[in-house]
């Protein structure tokens, strides 16, 4: 009906001279409008919008190009990971399948040999199992969905290796105190290199022949602490007459310096410097404090001047050292390692090392030793010379024992006691820290064997079950096998907290600090020290 009408619209328009126009577009707008200010810009502008447009192109390309090659990456990786695991599923069920076609073939042999008991069959039937079961004369059938099966297949097949990876830390554990050993060996070794790798920025400035010397020591002495003892638990040897012939002149100027503590390691030292012999017992001819004699080796030639002077300069160094109590083993060796060298290695150690070690010592030594041009310079080795003639006198055992704290392998122990070889050393140990306190055969018996040393308390009447409150000092025997038969033995501390605190030798092979709650299964008794 409206044809008519349209026809005679468009008839009249064409007549009045109006015709149909599509709008222009937006972007079309936008585009000449472009191209008009491109037209009025002047050749500068259009090159440095050349320019710029050039380099959005390249910017937005290399983003697009970089985008595309993280995506074919990670497409890449992802492919080859669900790759690896299909490959894994497919041969895990594989094996599943191997295991129960042989399970399959047991059943059959079963049901064989006895129609009655129930047997089962398992087949895959497309993506389900189909199991076959019997129990006496009803049989029925029953599907399950195949990735249910493998789930169930794959928490069992995971039990299983859970299980070998409990027997193979089970086989671990027998060896695990050796392994401990190397490991606490190792362990001191890294701390040296530690120490000694901190400190190797501050020697820098002396020069590239340094740096190889330090590097050459720094390996000598890593290994060096591998294969000896740690020098401050050194075995302790007798002094010469001539030592202890020196003792009331030591006591006096002990006295004089603030050293009335340290008389026993005054001996050490005059042990180590000249054995008592000669007059200058304390080899301090060079020390700054001589100022009769010339400072030069022997310079003293009155023995009762070395002595004082001696213990003046070892008295400065305990003081730059810090040294708290004759049984404060980290800073006596840093001061004795001083009264050697000179007070300049007291400071550099603590500034280089924070302390005195073996290596560092080493160090000291080379390093002076190519500054000045000398084949020698002092002993790198003075500690562990000095500290084997250090008997502690009548002291606490317990602040005896604490010294020993982290003694590898005993040697100190049961060779004082005797033993050219290693034996089971926790009663050697104990024996040890009784003579070098003082009350050896007195409170503590020298005992190799835990049951002579229980026997030994009980003659005496000083022996104690396990729900005894012990005290500091007393001796704690152990019964690990919790068979009457006694197998090792320690130092109480102390006790706190329901809790008895002990130190003991022979601990996993080592000096170690352990605790126990009071009334434990494993202490067997106590021997009594103190009346």
């Amino acid at each position: 009906d409206y044809l008519p009408v349209l026809l005679l619209y468009m008839t009249t328009a064409s007549f009045c001279g109006y015709h149909y126009s599509k709008p222009i577009h937006i972007s079309e707008k936008a585009y000449i409008n472009k191209q008009q200010k491109k037209d009025d810009e002047n050749p500068t502008q259009r090159a440095v919008r050349q320019v710029t447009n050039n380099e959005k192109t390249t910017a937005k390309d290399s983003i697009f190009y970089g985008r595309q090659f993280v995506k074919k990456r990670r497409e890449k990786n992802r492919l080859k990971k669900e790759k690896s695991r299909i490959q894994l599923e497919t041969r895990d069920i594989g094996e599943i399948k191997t295991r129960f076609l042989l399970k399959e073939k047991r059943q059959k042999e079963f049901v064989n040999k006895n129609k009655s008991q129930m047997f089962s069959r398992t087949r895959f039937v497309g993506d389900r199992i189909k199991i076959k079961s019997s129990q006496s004369q009803n049989i029925h059938f029953r599907f399950i969905n195949k990735q249910d099966y493998q789930k169930n297949m794959k928490r069992l097949m995971l039990r299983k290796h859970i299980q070998k990876i409990k027997e193979v830390k089970t086989t671990a554990q027998t060896s695990k105190q050796t392994g401990n050993v190397v490991v606490r060996g190792f362990k001191g070794a890294l701390h040296v290199t530690k120490k000694v790798v901190t400190s190797v920025n501050n020697l820098v400035a002396a020069g590239s022949f340094l740096i190889l010397l330090v590097v050459l020591v720094l390996f000598m002495s890593v290994f060096s602490v591998l294969s000896s003892d740690s020098g401050i638990n050194s075995a302790t040897e007798p002094l010469s007459t001539e030592v202890i012939a020196y003792r009331s002149t030591i006591e006096k100027y002990a006295k004089d310096y603030d050293m009335e503590e340290y008389v026993y390691l005054i001996q050490a030292v005059m042990m180590q410097e000249s054995g008592g012999q000669g007059k200058d017992p304390m080899q301090s001819s060079e020390c700054p404090h001589n100022k009769k004699y010339p400072q030069k080796p022997n310079g003293i030639t009155d023995p009762d001047y070395s002595i004082q002077v001696g213990i003046h300069y070892l008295s400065d160094c305990f003081k730059e050292a810090k040294v708290e109590s004759p049984y404060d083993m980290e800073r006596i060796s840093l001061g004795l390692q001083g009264y050697n060298f000179g007070n300049g290695y007291i400071s550099w150690a603590v500034r280089n090392f924070s302390g005195y070690t073996k290596a560092n010592a080493r160090v000291f030594s080379d390093q002076k030793k190519a500054e000045l041009g000398w084949s020698t310079y002092g002993d790198p080795d003075y500690v562990p010379h000095v500290i084997r003639y250090y008997h502690f006198g009548n002291s606490d055992i317990v602040i005896v024992a604490k010294t020993q704290v982290g003694n590898i392998g005993g040697k100190p122990y049961w060779k004082w006691y005797g033993f050219n070889t290693r034996v089971e050393w926790c009663a050697c140990f104990v024996s040890w820290c009784a003579n070098e306190s003082g009350i050896l055969d007195i409170t503590i018996p020298k005992f190799a064997r835990v049951e002579d040393g229980i026997q030994w308390y009980k003659n005496k009447g000083q022996w104690k079950n396990k729900n005894y409150i012990p005290s500091s000092g007393d001796l704690i025997f152990f019964d690990w096998q919790k068979d009457g038969n006694p197998n090792h033995v320690g130092i109480v501390e102390r006790v706190e907290n329901n809790t008895v605190y002990t130190i003991e030798g022979n601990s996993s092979d080592e000096c170690r600090e352990r605790s126990y709650s009071f009334g434990s299964n494993v202490i067997f008794g106590y021997g009594i020290i103190k009346q």
